[in-house]
């Protein structure tokens, strides 16, 4: 048996959950996937998949073959990778993934010219706050911000991400100054997921608990309510930069803002990328 016979066909089942999905994927019928699913585990001796009429899972040997199975297909792709990189001209399918807000406000316009730019690139995005696994997942690339958790991947710095505190105008009139952190303890405080706040003292980061009277997962929300005059707001600049502009908030506490958090562009370790890959994360720290 040709020895590659069956991977991708079990690595396709594994990653959609079935073999319609599998040969929906690899454009081919569900008869074909399931037989050469079955020969490469007669060729490899063990059972690789659980098969009944309602579920389909992975055994223990197939947990183990999947990771592996994987690797090689991104060895292949590495090796055709290495020949496209004589080509000048971008080419092929990029999926990417990015936070939802920054990556309406911010990636996708500048995905939008990159494609106007190189029309033989085709995109596949998936805008979500949850960090996917890039391998298990088949994302070429994804965007991330502040520090990165995961030290098996290469990343590239494209951006920086700056936090600022702000008010409204009329809370300071109503409330009195704010100029320093101290102060915050008798401040309604607009709260995300976090209950700290970011600030540099001196030299030294620091982690203030806040409170308030509001409390929402939406960066937008929070901005609205600050605002309208609700509370006091720490959010990255880029939510807050058209309202400082137009003098609806005004920033505060500006002599202990954190430093600036790196924006990545977070990739697989592979030896080669390709060319429409390499051109987009180029482009990306250029434009950002």
């Amino acid at each position: 048996m040709d020895r590659w016979s069956g991977l991708d066909e079990f690595v396709a089942v594994a990653t959609c959950g079935s073999f319609t999905g599998a040969a929906q994927q690899l454009d081919t019928s569900v008869a074909q996937v399931s037989r050469r699913v079955k020969t490469l585990e007669s060729e490899l001796g063990y059972q690789l998949l659980t098969r009944t009429t309602r579920n389909l899972a992975l055994t223990p040997e197939g947990q183990i073959f999947l990771g592996h199975a994987r690797l090689l297909q991104h060895a292949y792709e590495d090796a055709t990778a290495a020949l496209r990189q004589r080509d000048s001209e971008p080419t092929g399918k990029i999926r990417l993934t990015a936070p939802v807000m920054y990556g309406e406000q911010y990636i996708m316009p500048l995905v939008h010219q990159f494609m106007c730019r190189f029309p033989s690139v085709t995109i596949d995005m998936e805008l979500t706050n949850a960090q996917l696994d890039l391998v298990d997942q088949g994302v070429d690339l994804a965007i991330r911000i502040g520090q990165l958790k995961d030290s098996s991947l290469h990343a590239k710095r494209v951006s920086q991400r700056r936090t600022l505190v702000c008010v409204s105008p009329e809370y300071l009139q109503q409330y009195g100054p704010i100029t320093s952190i101290r102060d915050l303890a008798g401040q309604n405080c607009l709260l995300g997921n976090a209950q700290y706040w970011r600030f540099m003292d001196h030299g030294v980061e620091r982690h203030v608990k806040v409170t308030g009277t509001l409390r929402c997962n939406s960066g937008w929300a929070l901005l609205d309510a600050a605002k309208q005059g609700l509370g006091v707001v720490q959010l990255p600049h880029y939510y807050l930069q058209d309202a400082i502009e137009c003098k609806e908030l005004v920033t505060v506490l500006d002599d202990f803002t954190p430093e600036e958090e790196g924006i990545w562009a977070v990739y697989p370790p592979r030896k080669y990328l390709s060319t429409a890959i390499r051109a987009l994360i180029d482009f990306l720290a250029k434009s950002l």
